[in-house]
């Protein structure tokens, strides 16, 4: 098994290993996951479920490829919407507009099916779990930080509060339709938590 997954990452760093992600991506994004057969990606691809394995190394390494592919679109989306200086109130509705956008919606929805099927099937996408939360929280706490001076402990409990609440609106939004409803949360949760745990008083 070890060795299956350094020749999956070997591989999938050539160009036509590269193209077949991206293609891959853009039939998940529209269709959904599907039964994960890899013989119907292989079709919607137009090539063969041997090209992918000999890619990819196996059934299971072209899945964790494509599925790490698309969970990091939305941290570069919302690296894209930081710039340097900018408040965290002001970071989490940049990043609230880049996500809620009508154009991006069908990621975040796309990421929530993943996590249903991940949570069922926990051995075959452990590689999804272990990295959804754990990524996002790290990024944000060394933001934090620096960004408002937290100690680690705090700045760790901080991001992963923003990064459970952020979610939820989302999957709040996908469900229910309500933009506006979901975006007053949003604004209202961002403000609470611009407050300065040691002074009690906004930081912006």
């Amino acid at each position: 098994m070890p060795k299956s997954k350094a020749t999956a990452i070997d591989r999938s760093t050539s160009e036509q290993a590269l193209q077949l992600l991206d293609a891959a991506t853009g039939q998940v994004l529209a269709n959904g996951l599907g039964d994960l057969s890899l013989r119907s990606m292989a079709d919607a691809l137009g090539t063969s479920h041997r090209m992918l394995i000999y890619y990819f190394g196996s059934a299971d390494g072209f899945w964790q490829a494509l599925l790490h592919r698309i969970r990091h679109a939305e941290q570069d989306a919302r690296q894209r919407v930081i710039v340097d200086g900018m408040e965290p109130q002001a970071a989490m509705e940049a990043a609230w507009d880049r996500y809620s956008a009508p154009g991006y919606l069908p990621i975040m929805q796309l990421l929530f099916e993943i996590y249903g099927k991940a949570i069922r099937d926990r051995e075959r996408f452990s590689g999804f779990l272990e990295d959804v939360v754990g990524s996002w929280t790290t990024m944000l706490a060394e933001r934090f930080r620096q960004s408002m001076d937290l100690d680690e402990d705090e700045a760790r409990l901080r991001a992963r509060v923003e990064v459970a609440t952020m979610r939820g609106l989302l999957l709040d939004l996908v469900t229910t339709g309500d933009r506006e409803g979901t975006t007053a949360a949003l604004k209202y949760f961002a403000s609470r938590m611009a407050i300065s745990p040691t002074s009690g008083k906004s930081s912006t």
